[in-house]
């Protein structure tokens, strides 16, 4: 850090000191502002090169050792949960036992059949 302090006081005392320069020289605002630039281009490229050069830090990865897995136990097997039904389904009508209330409703074949518009003769 000592290396890298030195060098950043350097390099502000080399562009002040320039600048001082070029004002006392009386150099057009224009002059002055690239000779600057041209200045802190110059200190970039030191800087550059000073970063490529110096040493990176590396991650360091400890392997701690793992321990053994433990002894597997047998799984309990658990039923399959009922799929869960949708609100709007309906459920199947689960069939009445016999001798119930069918006795009121007449057979299939003398209900009467559904009356559709055409039928009614509007």
């Amino acid at each position: 850090m000592a290396g890298a302090g030195l060098r950043f006081v350097l390099e502000a005392g080399f562009l002040i000191a320039l600048a001082v320069a070029a004002g006392f020289a009386e150099l057009s605002p224009t002059t002055i502002v690239l000779v600057m630039a041209a200045a802190w281009l110059l200190v970039a490229v030191i800087e550059w090169l000073a970063w490529r050069e110096a040493p990176r830090m590396t991650r360091v990865v400890r392997e701690e050792p793992v321990p053994a897995p433990a002894p597997a136990e047998p799984l309990a097997v658990e039923p399959e949960p009922e799929p869960r039904r949708r609100f709007w389904r309906r459920r199947r009508a689960e069939p009445e036992p016999a001798g119930e209330d069918t006795q009121d409703l007449p057979p299939p074949e003398q209900q009467p059949a559904p009356v559709s518009v055409e039928d009614r003769g509007t």
